[in-house]
């Protein structure tokens, strides 16, 4: 039968059919459940590092909050294959409503922990299940909402997974926004468990805090429907078809009876053949390496490592950073000297004894808290702004890079602190590239090797962060200003890589598919 949008019995393609649902309230509330899932899993990502901040009572030195903070980012990079391929034969709404409830329920475990071993598996383990929904989120609403909506609603979830980190210091400092009504680190209690061991203090109810929109979207992604498209390709093509009539009715506000389609014919299908799933990563991974793919591969894959490094893995450590800047400031009773300087002076004990003997509140300061919730919310609004530069990605891509390049040297060149922190946050900025490599990945390469690709970034991605998450711990508090010149360096190589990029209106790579 040939792909014609009708035919003779009156058979259309599933395209066409999904068209004819519309777009209305369904979408509306599918695209705003899946962004409270993108945001609870950065939240659960990037919220952690509170925790591991206030965890004072654990008594963790900076090598064990570095192994804390990174395995979260181990759990992405061992688990997404996983889910990909559980994803591809029991649903994309299983995918999403299961895991979700377990990592919640991980979460929750997690706040009693006694041990910061206990804590970092748990942790682990709720990472390994919550990252079933990075990308099955986006594959859900594209499945389900009509083209030419599709690209606008994945610009907003993303920008809303760019938030994720100042949503998280918006919950921590929760005690302010009457709307959120549970007690987060502000509040002052320690609530005694001798049974196992455990006082509960603020901190521990943060995991759980962070940890809500994941059962929330869960709970919620409950109530939806199948992607009618994953049903329709598993050949359940009447089940899709009553999905369709019930987007239909909802958007509509209308019957069932209403939606005219009666048959959606069989498309065209690929064949594959019968091999393990390895072997099936394997051959749909290695042409990604060969000609005429393989610069191009490594150009890309290079860019995005040094993007997600840079970003990540000084973000992550921001709170403790920021920590260490105030207990100085407090100490000196003055704002001058950089963060560099004001880390190094902590660092070397030149503290007064009483702020070297504080209680530990299990509370993190202000300052911390708000440098992180401006800083996200700017580079949100940002990528939002840059999305609509859509034929300006290269010069657009370099900015970023040579701006953090230069950021990285200021922080050292100031000799005053807040502005030194600026410069700090501006370091972080290649987090604003993120976006404009995604689109690269699509525009350079085929159809039938786009989603390999794009898994292969998250997971150079992640895996890059979590190796610099490690060394950023050590070197940072060691030998400050040379890892900031010498890190201002490695992005500036990025600038390098990124100048050879296609220009912005350019033929796809030629290939012999």
């Amino acid at each position: 039968m040939s792909e014609s949008s009708a035919a003779d019995d009156g058979s259309v393609a599933f395209e066409e059919a999904l068209n004819k649902t519309g777009n209305g309230t369904y979408n509306v509330l599918l695209v705003l459940t899946s962004s409270l899932i993108l945001l609870g899993i950065g939240m659960d990502l990037f919220g952690f590092t509170l925790v591991v901040t206030a965890a004072c009572d654990l008594h963790l030195t900076v090598a064990q909050k570095g192994i804390l903070t990174s395995l979260p980012f181990v759990g992405i990079i061992l688990a997404s294959y996983v889910w990909g391929y559980v994803s591809d034969t029991k649903g994309r709404r299983f995918t999403l409503v299961i895991p979700l409830l377990i990592s919640f329920a991980l979460n929750c475990i997690s706040s009693l922990a006694n041990h910061w071993l206990v804590l970092g598996l748990l942790k682990f383990l709720s990472v390994c299940f919550s990252c079933a929904a990075n990308s099955v989120t986006y594959t859900i609403v594209g499945e389900t909402c009509v083209q030419r909506v599709r690209n606008k609603y994945m610009l907003l979830m993303t920008c809303l997974l760019l938030l994720a980190p100042a949503v998280s210091g918006v919950m921590a400092y929760a005690n302010n926004f009457p709307v959120l009504t549970y007690p987060t680190l502000k509040l002052d209690f320690a609530t005694d468990l001798s049974t196992i061991g455990v006082v509960y203090k603020p901190w521990r109810l943060l995991i759980i805090v962070l940890a809500l929109p994941l059962g929330m979207g869960a709970l919620a992604m409950f109530f939806f429907y199948e992607s009618p498209k994953f049903l329709f390709n598993c050949g359940r093509k009447d089940e899709a078809m009553e999905v369709l009539k019930g987007i239909y009715a909802i958007n509509h506000r209308t019957s069932k009876n209403n939606y005219k389609i009666r048959l959606m014919k069989i498309e065209r299908k690929t064949e594959t053949k019968s091999a393990s799933i390895w072997r099936a990563v394997y051959e749909q991974s290695a042409p990604l390496f060969r000609e005429p793919y393989l610069l191009r591969s490594l150009q890309l894959f290079y860019i995005v490592s040094v993007a997600y490094i840079t970003n990540n893995s000084f973000l992550i450590w921001l709170p403790h950073i920021m920590e260490q800047v105030r207990k100085s400031l407090q100490a000196n009773g003055t704002r001058t000297g950089n963060v560099c300087e004001l880390i190094h002076t902590e660092a070397t004990g030149n503290l007064s004894s009483s702020d070297s003997s504080e209680n530990c509140l299990g509370t993190v300061e202000d300052n911390v808290v708000f440098t992180l919730i401006i800083s996200q919310t700017i580079f949100s609004l940002l990528n939002f702004v840059l999305s609509y530069l859509p034929n300006h990605r290269r010069p657009v891509l370099l900015t970023v890079l040579s701006v953090s390049a230069v950021s990285g040297v200021l922080i050292n060149l100031t000799p005053e602190t807040i502005s030194s922190v600026i410069f700090f946050m501006m370091f972080t900025c290649t987090c604003l590239g993120m976006g404009i490599m995604a689109s690269y990945f699509v525009d350079l390469y085929p159809t039938s090797h786009r989603g390999m690709v794009t898994c292969l970034s998250i997971m150079v991605g992640r895996s890059s962060a979590f190796m610099g998450i490690n060394l950023v711990g050590h070197l940072i508090f060691n030998y400050c200003q040379l890892t900031f010149y010498l890190w201002s360096l490695l992005v500036l190589t990025s600038v390098v890589a990124a100048w050879f990029l296609p220009p912005d209106r350019h033929e796809k790579l030629k290939t012999s598919n």
